[in-house]
């Protein structure tokens, strides 16, 4: 290889008088590196970066064209000026450098290159050459970094970078140009392919949604529709009426590809019912897809005589179809799915309680956490439509129908934003059928066929190089997204993980995490010759400018981590019922399982291996650089604890295969985790792992298990001192007295005091609020910390832009369909992104926890001495205190009041005494019942306290009414005979107090049968006190 000759080139581009010198430089430079990783090496050290980015700064020659007259309307390309060559040429040399892979990610950070990228997206301000040439550079950035160790690191920061409002108008103006020009298609698709690898968290995927680019990503999709001949019939004059016809779009023109944008939304609607909402009344989708009554043909038509006659059939033979009754005519495009009776709605619905229910008339609750076995609502939405009033969105079955007419990657991104639909609760309930007959099995089949396809090409799968075919990277984002979505599918659905098991989908699950621990001892890209000894360059000197970065990852090393993630995921989702664990045992899958627990993974070993086995002697020796297993990132380590947790829940896996890989030690390891994130899912998996009934709570015990999760229980994060307290919960039921109170001492009872009566969340927030609300002229977006309810300026972006005809405007305002679909869609997005509501329910999820901590405390104990452990906690936190606690959960509390920007007032708040947390305080009082006389006549003496549990027979919740019987059956029951005249008078100033008369009631009236027999139990411990 001839030397490069870079001062020349470099010297010319940085004294260059003139811009055509510059041209002439940088083109010679392009002819220099591109293709050739080594030279850009040599000149990255040379800094040329710094002298690029310098190129980009904004110029002050007046020759400067305007932003109107830089761009045309049409978007066509064309002839661009000297000052702009230079600025195109610049911007492809940083493309190519990025395109080095991650060895450049931090010189280019080093010089700031990103924000000088991201100032040349703007179609308004820029040609649409350089616009392209700047989206390419930040894509090749986003590849390099999803290479780099670790990778979250630099997505995060891209993401931080460019998703500000400033940029974020520039690709929503791309997304919802009306250009035809194919340069305009492929900027589409290039921000389509960076929301989708950027926008992870949930405040950019709100951001995304509320500027509008969801709505444009949606006017994209519906011109795909209109593309298809797929509009509903009738469809333009329902928009007619709505003042939707100019949402209508054309045809989408060649170069926008359908997987990139379905991609896309479904990376900003992921766990979201308010941004999925905000998909399906989006002007565009309600424009091609109106909620219309559609009526079959005419009986005399050949198609009507076939449908009528394939439907008599069906009843004939006592078949039916469940979507008959909510038939509309994209139905008609798929096939008729019968069953011979109609199947319950799912329990994944109580993610998204409907609008208008609060807990009780739920029975089922939403979890705080994703990672968090608590699940409430506390407060409910003041909104009286319900879900069942909302007919389902033709959006559904089309998606459906799209998912069987479409291949490889258009059927995956179709199915992912169909399940963010489905797990939203946006679907009919006859839809889970549909899924797990005409979307689950062609889910199944794809992964069968990418595993198939791998099996014949072994070498695409150990692929040791930088470059990877396009048809090798397609199969593998298959493989990857596959999983994880129909992991997302059958979670929590008995039918469709039925579904997916008949498919076998299991067993691929089990042999994908196999395969990604095949190890690769060799994780750096061969090198071409060159006759340097150091080609690599000096990463260790120099400035930061002119040196090189970590090498990063193989592009195969990212896809088997990426694979790994995906597998547990649809381990996890799939395990659910006692059959379906045989089969993981049988796979033998819980060495790697447990592998993936660890950072730096070794080959996974059986139980009967010893934990410390010598090698083999023709094993390689592990690399000091890592693991050939690769290095498990933290959301692989998430994934693994978040299926040790499901496991746990299987009292035989527990004292078999978790116990005999030791999964305890590993878990215990991880609540040391520097990432908060990974320690409150290793709280949750420890939740499972501590109850009576494990081996490893002994082990787990003595390796100082309950000091830490104290330590947990005094954090910041809600999450894990929510988790934290439900595994000491699990921990303190059964043990020996000196246990519990070791764990009392430890968590300090005075912070446990604090857990259950102080609102935490409720007052740091309003303190944030209070401090940032003295400055009134505060000029920033105040969204995050005080919740702004006035919704019109954000709800549709896309339906009030320019133009809009003053008539559709009206139509729209006065429209009943769009009025409906504005209050719901500001009822969602109160739910799920209002501080405040979050706030209370992080407050009521701990405290019902902590009481939950006090009721186990004090558990009844074959060996142990109840009464002992009650007294302590008196003696701890005092007597007449703890029934002041208790009675303060049972009454009404006024919260915090917040003022409103838009409001000439501040709105009072109060909390009513939720369910769960009743139902906590009620065993409280059970077990101190159930502890000796003494303490029987101690809560007798409680009037007030008892007064206010009499409120509570007439509760929704069948848990509230059931601890109540318990509470009087213990508090009237006799020790011995010596009992028996205070046991008397207990019952007697129950009856007086009302309780006999509400058990009776009980007894005769309840609709559950459980509470009934307790009731009348009960109410005969109740008179036979009397007696």
């Amino acid at each position: 290889m001839a030397r490069i000759q870079s001062p020349p080139i470099l010297s010319q581009i940085r004294v260059a008088r003139s811009y055509s010198e510059q041209v002439a430089s940088l083109r010679a430079l392009k002819d220099e590196v591109v293709g050739h990783v080594q030279r850009k090496e040599k000149w990255v050290e040379q800094g040329v970066l710094e002298s690029l980015i310098k190129m980009l700064q904004p110029n002050r020659s007046p020759s400067r064209l305007s932003g109107k007259e830089a761009r045309d309307s049409s978007g066509q390309p064309k002839a661009l000026t000297e000052d702009e060559l230079v600025r195109l040429h610049a911007l492809q040399l940083i493309a190519s450098f990025a395109n080095g892979g991650p060895p450049f990610v931090a010189p280019l950070h080093a010089v700031d290159a990103i924000p000088a990228i991201a100032s040349y997206i703007s179609p308004l301000d820029q040609p649409p050459q350089i616009v392209l040439t700047a989206l390419r550079a930040l894509s090749n950035i986003a590849d390099a970094m999803s290479l780099s160790i670790p990778a979250s690191d630099g997505i995060e920061f891209l993401a931080e970078t460019l998703f500000v409002p400033r940029y974020l108008e520039a690709l929503c103006a791309i997304l919802s140009s009306d250009s035809t020009a194919p340069v305009v298609q492929e900027q589409k698709c290039l921000i389509a392919s960076l929301i989708s690898r950027l926008c992870k968290q949930p405040h950019h995927q709100n951001l995304l949604a509320s500027t509008g680019i969801l709505d444009a990503l949606a006017t994209m999709l519906a011109s795909f529709v209109v593309a298809r001949g797929e509009v509903v019939p009738t469809a333009e004059i329902i928009a007619e009426a709505d003042g939707l016809a100019e949402m209508i779009p054309d045809p989408v023109p060649q170069g926008l590809e359908l997987a990139a944008v379905l991609e896309a939304i479904s990376a900003i609607i992921a766990d979201s019912r308010f941004r999925a909402y905000m998909l399906i009344c989006s002007p565009s989708i309600m424009a091609v897809f109106p909620s219309a009554e559609f009526s079959p043909p005419a009986r005399d038509t050949r198609a009507a005589w076939n449908t009528r006659a394939a439907w008599n059939a069906l009843e004939t033979h006592g078949l039916r179809d469940v979507q008959a009754k909510v038939q509309g005519v994209i139905d008609y495009l798929l096939p008729l799915v019968p069953v011979t009776q109609p199947r319950l709605l799912s329990s994944h619905l109580s993610q998204y309680p409907p609008l208008g229910s609060s807990r009780e008339n739920l029975g089922q609750s939403t979890p705080t956490n994703k990672f968090s076995p608590w699940t409430s609502t506390f407060e409910s939405i003041n909104n009286n439509d319900t879900e069942s009033d909302d007919p389902e969105s033709p959006l559904i079955p089309w998606l459906i129908h799209l998912v069987r007419t479409t291949q490889g990657l258009e059927r995956v991104m179709a199915a992912s934003v169909l399940a963010s639909l489905f797990k939203a609760g946006f679907a009919s309930p006859g839809r889970e059928v549909s899924f797990g007959v005409l979307v689950v099995p062609l889910l199944c089949q794809l992964i069968k066929d990418c595993l198939k396809e791998q099996e014949k090409n072994p070498s695409a799968v150990k692929q040791i190089s930088s470059f990877v075919e396009r048809k090798t990277a397609v199969g593998w984002v298959i493989l990857e997204r596959a999983p994880a979505v129909l992991a997302r599918f059958v979670a929590d659905s008995e039918c469709l993980q039925q579904a997916a098991h008949d498919c076998d989908a299991l067993r691929y699950a089990c042999k994908m995490l196999k395969d990604t621990y095949e190890p690769i001892y060799n994780q750096k890209a061969p090198r071409p010759w060159s006759p340097s000894p150091d080609t690599g360059g000096d990463m260790g000197e120099g400035l930061s400018t002119c040196r090189l970065g970590h090498p990063g990852q193989l592009p195969i090393c990212a896809h088997l981590i990426r694979l790994r993630e995906s597998s547990l995921k649809l381990l996890a989702a799939m395990i659910i019922k006692d059959e379906y664990h045989k089969v993981l045992i049988e796979q033998d899958i819980v060495p790697y399982i447990v592998e993936s627990l660890s950072r730096s993974p070794s080959i996974p070993k059986s139980s009967k291996e010893k934990p410390k086995s010598d090698k083999k002697a023709d094993e390689p020796p592990l690399p000091t650089g890592g693991s050939p297993y690769g290095d498990n990132p933290n959301s692989v380590i998430i994934a693994a604890c978040h299926l040790v947790r499901i496991l746990g829940r299987s009292v035989r896996d527990l004292r078999t295969s978790l116990d005999d890989h030791a999964v305890a030690m590993p878990i215990f390891r991880l609540l040391r985790h520097p990432d908060t994130e990974v320690q409150v899912a290793a709280c949750a998996a420890v939740c499972n792992l501590v109850p009576e009934m494990s081996p490893m709570r002994e082990p787990l015990i003595e390796a100082g298990i309950i000091k830490v999760l104290c330590e947990h229980a005094h954090s910041q994060d809600p999450g894990l001192r929510l988790n934290s307290m439900w595994a000491l919960k699990h921990l303190v039921w059964g043990v020996q007295n000196k246990i519990k109170k070791q764990c009392l001492e430890e968590l300090e009872s005075g912070w446990l005091v604090q857990l259950i009566t102080a609102d935490t969340e409720d007052d740091a927030l309003h303190a944030r609020t209070q401090r940032r609300s003295q400055d009134i002229d505060e000029d920033e977006d105040m969204d995050s910390e005080t919740y702004d309810d006035d919704g019109r300026s954000w709800t549709w972006p896309a339906m009030f832009r320019e133009p809009c005809p003053p008539k559709s405007a009206s139509l729209r305002t006065d429209s009943p369909r769009m009025q409906k679909a504005e209050k719901k869609l500001l009822a969602l997005r109160d739910a799920e992104i209002n501080p405040i509501r979050k706030a209370r329910n992080d407050d009521l999820a701990i405290q019902e926890q902590a009481i939950n901590f006090i009721r186990n405390l004090i558990g009844q104990s074959m060996t142990e001495n109840v009464a002992e452990m009650v007294d302590y906690v008196f003696d701890q936190i005092g007597q007449e205190k703890l029934f002041e606690i208790l009675a303060g959960k049972l009454r009404a509390k006024v919260l915090h009041p917040f003022a409103r920007r838009y409001s000439t007032g501040r709105d009072t708040r109060v909390l009513y005494p939720q369910a769960k947390v009743i139902e906590a305080v009620i065993f409280v009082l059970v077990h101190i019942a159930a502890s000796k006389p003494q303490h029987r006549q101690l809560v007798i003496a409680q009037r007030d306290l008892l007064k206010l549990l009499e409120q509570h027979f007439n509760s929704k919740d069948s848990g509230v009414r059931l601890a109540l019987c318990h509470f009087l059956t213990n508090l009237v029951w006799p020790d011995d005979s010596s009992d028996a005249a205070a046991c008397g008078q207990r019952a007697q100033e129950l009856r007086k107090l009302g309780f006999l008369a509400r058990l009776e009631a009980l007894e005769q009236e309840d609709a559950e049968l459980d509470v009934r027999e307790r009731a009348r139990s009960a109410a005969f411990q109740l008179k036979l006190g009397n007696d």
